[in-house]
């Protein structure tokens, strides 16, 4: 299956693909309604409006380094994931976004290997039955995940941060994939690279995720870009990849529609016939 993954409206409705990723809540904190019919991506702690508002509530690093989109190693700001009126707010954007159909979150964990070490994160963890603070942070978010999928009536895809390594997503974010299974449908996994000037990284790392996610029910979607390359090399790695994946998502804009259109054209094409 392959669908495309667009913030641009006119192309949600009319774009190629079996499916459509929309975005109806970015990292930068802009939020549009979502769409019917789509699978609506929600922006859950990634969110720099509200952390250049209110600097206090991003997740902050042992190093005393606060998740803002100004800090090294951070695209986006990134709110403690238990700040509790934030997450109750949270929760009732992806229960309005799941009245319209599917729901796919990103930004789901914590921002890097050492956060959260704000004062209520270390309350938190002191009072709670954990030893070992990644196993906390996992609860945190599985418990997150297992409150939004409450929300959601349609399919939950959640997001993961493309590093299959075994334990690596639970030590980096606090997301272990088994543990949210039973409370998602799917899992997606950005493999973005501008032209695909080389794809060995895309292939090893597609081949990782499709080792770690086996045993699962859940399935998997790769995104990739279109930005950059043309259609013949961008379905041709979708070939290679195809045996790790379920279905694949392309990132597009107005100006890659017709790569994206001509990319699918020519993966459908080597779906076999049957014959009448």
């Amino acid at each position: 299956m392959y669908g495309i993954l667009t913030d641009d409206l006119e192309l949600a409705r009319t774009g190629p693909g079996e499916f459509t990723h929309f975005f109806a809540e970015y990292v930068d904190g802009t939020r549009q309604d979502p769409l019917e019919d789509a699978i609506n991506s929600v922006a859950c702690w990634g969110d720099t409006a509200t952390v250049r508002e209110d600097p206090a509530r991003a997740a902050l690093g042992a190093d005393g380094t606060r998740a803002t989109p100004d800090a090294e190693g951070h695209d986006w700001g990134t709110v403690c994931p238990t700040d509790s009126d934030y997450r109750a707010a949270l929760l009732e954007r992806i229960e309005r976004v799941g009245a319209a159909g599917d729901v796919r979150l990103t930004t789901l964990g914590f921002p890097g290997e050492t956060f959260c070490r704000c004062k209520r994160c270390d309350r938190r963890f002191e009072a709670s039955e954990y030893d070992d603070r990644d196993a906390w942070r996992t609860a945190v978010i599985t418990a997150f995940v297992a409150d939004a999928a409450e929300r959601v009536a349609s399919d939950l895809l959640a997001t993961l941060y493309p590093d299959p390594y075994p334990g690596n997503l639970r030590e980096r974010a606090g997301l272990d994939p088994a543990a949210l299974e039973s409370h998602v449908d799917g899992f997606v996994v950005p493999l973005c690279g501008v032209g695909y000037g080389t794809t060995y990284w895309v292939e090893s790392l597609a081949r990782g995720f499709a080792r770690e996610l086996g045993d699962l029910e859940a399935t998997l979607t790769i995104q990739l870009s279109a930005a950059g390359v043309d259609a013949e090399r961008l379905a041709g790695l979708t070939r290679r990849l195809e045996p790790h994946a379920d279905a694949f998502v392309y990132g597009t804009y107005p100006g890659d529609a017709e790569t994206v259109r001509a990319t699918i054209d020519l993966l459908s094409a080597d779906e076999p016939r049957l014959s009448v």
